[in-house]
């Protein structure tokens, strides 16, 4: 473009040398260097214009890939988030499971040692009840309280320290009130541990040392039962026979007689 213009500029100038002065001639190229001079203004001011603008392009791709980059680290950022939120609950779960688990344990121990807490002070008292004077010396055990360890004991399933606590009573108060009760139970705590021939002479020891006592319609019975375990059958059925014409009216009584009539055995009348 500026050598086309100074080109024709030229051509001018020479076609009009004949006919212009030498002022104009001076003018002229006066202004074709002014032109020339606009001319690499505007070509400097375009690649000035030019450079600027890539400046400003590669500025924006800069930025552009930046933001780009920011977005996935924050999506990263946002993923990892969520991942560690979700590994929180599940060990917030967990944790809480345990301790629950940790509590039942505990509640579990707690009964535990109450419970052995309660046998180790019963066995105290136990202890200290035997080594105790009878009670016809001075500050000796009552027998309600002697009785009344030994019962718990049955009523607790513990029979062999049961059957240690009744042996005592009976040997230390054979006159109490409680006596018939203590050989009965004597016999059942026997008949539970399988000594049922032990189990028959304590509910024998009822029938013989207390005949009209509380108890004894239901030593009858139980002895009974007990032979009948053994096979006894036929000593089963004098026993109910006998407890038949002994207490008729007792609810014993009742269901003796039931028994010997699914055996096909007469019922005896009452006694008069």
């Amino acid at each position: 473009m500026k050598a086309f213009t100074v080109a024709v500029l030229t051509l001018i100038l020479s076609a009009s040398t004949p006919w212009l002065g030498a002022g104009t001639k001076e003018e002229i190229i006066r202004l074709s260097s002014d032109v020339l001079q606009l001319q690499n203004q505007v070509l400097n001011l375009q690649k000035s214009f030019d450079e600027r603008q890539g400046s400003v392009q590669s500025l924006l791709e800069q930025l552009n890939d930046q933001v780009a980059t920011t977005n996935r680290v924050l999506q990263e950022m946002v993923v990892v988030m969520r991942a560690q939120n979700t590994d929180w609950t599940r060990v917030s779960a967990e944790l809480g499971r345990d301790v629950e688990g940790l509590s039942v344990k505990l509640d579990e121990t707690n009964n535990r040692l109450a419970a052995l807490f309660q046998k180790v002070e019963e066995s105290q008292l136990r202890s200290e009840s035997r080594r105790l004077p009878s009670s016809s010396d001075p500050g000796g055990p009552k027998p309600d309280q002697v009785y009344s360890l030994a019962f718990n004991d049955y009523l607790a399933g513990n029979y062999e320290l049961a059957v240690d606590g009744f042996r005592d009573f009976l040997v230390r108060y054979p006159e109490s009130e409680y006596a018939d009760n203590a050989a009965y139970y004597l016999g059942l705590c026997l008949q539970q541990l399988g000594q049922q021939e032990q189990a028959v002479q304590a509910f024998d020891q009822v029938i013989n040392m207390y005949p009209q006592a509380d108890m004894t319609a239901a030593a009858y019975y139980k002895k009974a039962l007990v032979q009948q375990e053994l096979l006894k059958n036929e000593e089963a059925i004098a026993t109910f026979q006998k407890l038949v014409r002994l207490f008729p009216d007792s609810q014993e009584a009742t269901t003796a007689r039931q028994e010997l009539e699914n055996l096909g055995v007469r019922v005896p009348s009452a006694r008069r």
